[in-house]
Formats: structure tokens, sequence, C-alpha cells
């Protein structure tokens, strides 16, 4: 017996449950409803935040604490262009997230309707797929498309835009079946070479990107039998490399990092794209890149060989192939000055429980707490990288905790909470347990630093100094429990502090 056709509100909501998407971030308005009330009846999971914007940060740190994909929501024109920065962020750090944006009908598109949006045109260059949909026939196979090629290779967000007359139209359900996009192929005559040139250097090392997720293991075993240091970028930092770790390199990095680094004469890149902030001149150094993106592969460094596939099977391939050698890797040691975001960054670790995950907004508060974090679990460390985005940490650590159940901290500036701290009242509405901690320097630290450097002093006043809340108030205006703490007790307070919401105000010089 034939099913009874479905609107197409129903097949979306249909065909997220069957790609097991059980929650959805978003923003109601009148295109976008029938999706919402398709929502509210199959019993879906629907979270709105204060904003478009918080909404598709929320579906990133969804995704990286729990490796679940969560699809967003958003109306016509403004909702829609609304997403376009939290959908470059997530592009640039490869996070997938099925968007779902409602248009103006298809008899009104191309006429300049109200509340009209060419968003597939507009968010191309920052998907891996954007389509939009004609009829209510297409809607299943076009999701099913664009969630398979989210997930497949270097993971991506993806949009599909629904008229809302489509929307209307019914349709049946065919269960079409998901596709499948293979893996790169691996080939052997690569890894035989990789071997020649890692047994044939004098100083090899590694370096971890972000797509070393779950190669981590694999990695320890190659660099303690080859004598290969471990470094990382930023986004590639994780726990189990083991003992030859050195840590993140990069512009802000300890300079005995990127000298230990720099005495390397070959390097195994390991799932990095390569940013400007690591790589910005030529030199004599060797290079073997393996990345599942093939166009990454001599995009910024010129290789010796490149190899387009998984990174988990290219090193457990590579491993029995290098030499064993039996000489002890050196690891740097760290600066020991602690101005006061870095003292901020381990009194917040040592503050926190195991199991915490930690946001971080974007600034000087992030690359101090990063390169003070070393190691830690990949899915416990929500940060904007690759744009980076300031206003990302809240929503996102709110994704996050959602994911997980577990209990979050942000770490931020003043600068970027004022961006976002709007979706405190998200977090409070969803009974998370989330502290926010505030290094309240009043002003834009990093352009600080590059204005009194490079930039001229007078424009510090006009265009870094931020206004001066009193954040302990405007918690308590959310139903936080807001607290102006100082630097030598921040430790103390974590350990002590009340589930719920905390806002931690914690004032700094630097």
């Amino acid at each position: 017996m034939q099913s009874k056709p479905l609107s197409g509100a129903e097949i979306v909501v249909k065909a997220l449950r069957e790609l097991n998407i059980d929650v959805v971030f978003g923003y109601s308005g009148s295109y976008a409803m029938p999706i919402i009330e398709a929502i509210h009846r199959a019993g879906v999971r629907f979270v709105q935040p204060t904003s478009e914007g918080a909404a598709v940060h929320a579906a990133d740190g969804y995704f990286r604490a729990s490796g679940r994909v969560a699809a967003v929501l958003t109306t016509s024109g403004p909702g829609a262009t609304n997403l376009v920065t939290g959908i470059a962020t997530a592009y640039m750090d490869s996070v997938p997230i099925m968007i779902l944006t409602a248009n103006v009908p298809t008899f009104k598109l191309g006429k300049d309707s109200f509340q009209e949006v060419d968003i597939t045109g507009i968010v191309t260059p920052v998907t891996k797929y954007a389509h939009i949909i004609k009829s209510a026939s297409e809607l299943e196979p076009e999701l099913k498309k664009a969630y398979a090629l989210a997930v497949s290779g270097r993971t991506s967000p993806v949009l599909i835009d629904i008229p809302f007359d489509v929307l209307k139209e019914e349709s049946d359900y065919l269960g079409t079946a998901l596709t499948k996009y293979p893996k790169p192929v691996l080939e052997t005559s690569a890894v035989e070479e990789a071997a020649r040139l890692i047994n044939s250097s004098r100083h090899p090392g590694i370096l971890a990107g972000g797509g070393c997720s779950g190669a981590e293991e694999a990695i320890r075993v190659l660099s303690e039998k080859a004598c290969m240091p471990i470094f990382t970028s930023l986004r590639g930092i994780s726990s189990g490399y083991g003992k030859n770790l050195v840590g993140a390199i990069g512009s802000s990095a300890p300079a005995s990092f990127n000298r230990a680094y720099n005495k390397c004469d070959l390097i195994l890149a390991l799932g990095t794209r390569f940013s400007d902030r690591m790589y910005s001149k030529p030199t004599n150094k060797k290079f073997i890149h393996v990345d599942s993106d093939a166009a990454e592969i001599d995009k910024v460094v010129p290789t010796a060989l490149g190899i387009n596939c998984d990174v988990t099977d290219a090193v457990t391939a590579l491993t029995p192939l290098v030499d064993e050698r039996d000489e002890r890797v050196e690891i740097p040691s760290s600066p020991k000055k602690s101005p006061g975001l870095s003292r901020l960054a381990a009194s917040v670790l040592a503050g926190a429980e195991e199991g915490t995950i930690f946001a971080t907004d974007v600034g000087s508060h992030q690359l101090r707490f990063l390169h003070a974090v070393r190691e830690i679990a990949k899915n416990e460390l929500i940060t904007s990288l690759g744009l980076g985005t300031m206003g990302f940490g809240l929503p996102s650590l709110i994704g996050a905790c959602l994911a997980t159940g577990k209990r979050g901290i942000l770490v931020t500036g003043d600068g970027s909470f004022n961006m976002n701290f709007n979706e405190l009242a998200t977090a409070k509405k969803l009974g998370l347990d989330v502290t926010v901690v505030i290094g309240n320097n009043f002003s834009l630290g990093m352009i600080s630093d590059l204005e009194r450097s490079e930039g001229e002093r007078d424009a510090l006043s006009d265009a870094i100094e931020t206004p001066k809340i009193n954040y302990s108030a405007l918690a308590r205006a959310f139903g936080a429990n807001g607290k102006r703490v100082p630097l030598g007790r921040l430790k103390e307070e974590l350990e002590l502090r009340p589930s719920g919401l905390n806002v931690f105000d914690v004032h700094i010089k630097g």
C-alpha cells in the first residue's frame, strides 16, 4: 500500500530524522513556520537562541563536542544572511552543519520581493554544497545528497534553500538511499616514497593539524618509532600524542617551539591547511603533505610529496616502513613569564574539573589559553581558528553543553563577550551548567597590542577601548550568578562555583 503524500515541510523533518539529526537550532519567521510546525508534530527538538547567528554557532559547537550533525533553520532574507558569518566559521574549521533556509514562494523569486535574497549564491564560497529547491519531489534526494557531502572527506557545512510554496506542496516520500562517497585510495607507491624521504632525512618532524582527529594514537606510534617531534597547529591541539609532543607552533607560539620546528629538515604535515599564521615564507625544508582534501596539497606549501587520503590510513601504512631510531626528542621549555592573561588561563585550567568543555572567543585571551592547554581531548576544546570569529564562544559552548550534558567554561575577553552576551538568556532557558570567565582589560587587547607596536597611538581611544560595563549586574539581569572576581581568587571561585549559569568578571592588565 502506497503511503500518503507528505507536505514539503513534513518531508524535510522525516529526512532529518532518517539522517539522525535530532536537534534543530533556529529562529522563527513566517516562511519557516511550516517546518517549525512539522518539527513540533514530529517531536524533534527545536532550540531558538536570541539570534540567527547564534543558532549556527550553537550547531557548530554541538558537532565539535559530540560528533553529531545538527541542523539550522531560519526564514528568508535577513534571517538567512545573518547565518553567513557562522557558516564561514564552520567552513574554515571543517565543521559539518545542515543549514535550511526558507525563501519566498517560487513565483516571487527573482523579483526583488520582500525579504527575498539569493542565499545559495551568497554562501557558495563557504559551503560544500548549496542548492535551491524548486519542487517538493526534489527535497528528499537533495537533503540526503547534501548531508552525505557534508560528512564525507573534508567535512563542511551545506545549505538547502526551500521556497515557501514548496514547503506546502505535497509529494511522495521514497526512502532514497544515502549516497556514500568513497575515501581517496591510498597508493602503496606514495607510502613507500614517504618512508624513503623520512628515512633519508636527518631531523624529520610531524605537523598535526585539525584533520588528525582520531589519528592521535597512530601518530604517537610513528613518532616514537622514528623519533620525530610532534608539532601542532592550534586546530590540531589534542590529547594522545605522547612524550614527543612539543606543542603548537606559529606566530603566537613560544619562540622555543618555533625554533625546534625550524631545525627539522623534513616535515610530515598531516591534515593541515598551512595557515598564514604558521607559514609565511619559503623554506629549504621538505614537506610531505597528507590531507583528505586534495585542494589543500601544494596550495600554500610546495611539497616534495602530496598524498590525498585519510590521515589515519596513511600513518598506519607508513609506520612499518620507517626506520627505527634510538635518538631522544628534545622538548623545548615554555616561557616562564606570566602576564595577566596567561595567569587567567592557568587558573581556569587548574580550577576546572576533568571532563569540562572549554570554549574561547577570539583574541589575546584565546591565544594565551590555547598555548596553556597543551593536551586536551579535541571534543573538549571549542574555538574559532580559521575565521577568528569574535562572539563565537558563548553560543558554541551552549551547543556543546546541550549535546553532551557536561559542564562548560567560556574563556572570553570583554570585546568578544559584548558581541553575544544576549545568549546568556538561551543558556539560562536551557538550564545549562555554563560559566563565563571574562578577562576584562577594557579594550580590544590584540588590536591594542598591534597599535602599540605598529600603529598610531592616538587611535587607541577611538577604536580600541570597550565600554565600562558592570558585567556582574548584567549577568544578574539574565538570572545568572554574576560576580567580580580578583585574578588571584579565580581558581578557588571556579572550584566552588554553583551549578548553573555563572559570569565571573576578572579585571586584568594586558
